[in-house]
């Protein structure tokens, strides 16, 4: 994040393409603006030691910061994509409640996010573990608004890659 103006320097930037840089707080977001960023991205966790030790700040903490990146990139038209960090567990706490992943998700995406990324940051997750957790976030967050970021550190990737397709058709399909 540190880099993002001399990374934004170093690429060619072609028309209709939009550039995002993660922005963890105001600061950060006038700089990505600065240095060409055409879409921004703010990420939290579902776990609170996570986002302790990830960005030194609780989940609350983490919402209201996010909550003024998202006005300014709102009034500035730029979107903003969300990201949600272990949701389906954690180095320090383990597994994740469905319930907490719903929760953090559905305030990024009320605070303007059009899209809500969920990651299985450490790779623990199963296809059971995933779906369980696809179906409490989509209580509140349409598929369409949905995205899943899989680490395969157990070989489980492409398993719960397909699983969050299955999901997201089935959904898709009864709508």
């Amino acid at each position: 994040m540190a880099d993002h103006t001399e990374v934004m320097k170093g690429i060619h930037q072609y028309p209709g393409v939009r550039y995002p840089v993660l922005t963890p707080n105001l600061q950060g977001f006038h700089r990505a603006v600065a240095a060409g960023a055409t879409e921004i991205s703010v990420f939290g966790a579902a776990s609170e030691s996570f986002s302790k030790k990830n960005i030194n700040c609780s989940i609350e903490e983490s919402m209201e910061k996010f909550e003024e990146v998202i006005k300014s990139a709102r009034n500035m038209n730029i979107p903003t994509r969300g990201y949600v960090s272990c949701v389906l567990g954690c180095p320090y706490e383990g597994s994740i409640l469905p319930q907490k992943v719903m929760e953090v998700s559905k305030r990024l995406y009320g605070m303007g996010c059009y899209e809500i990324s969920l990651g299985d940051t450490i790779g623990v997750g199963t296809p059971g573990s995933m779906k369980k957790m696809l179906e409490s976030v989509m209580k509140e967050i349409p598929p369409s608004a949905l995205a899943v970021h899989c680490h395969d550190t157990y070989g489980q990737a492409l398993a719960n890659i397909l699983t969050a397709l299955q999901v997201f058709c089935i959904i898709m399909c009864i709508i």
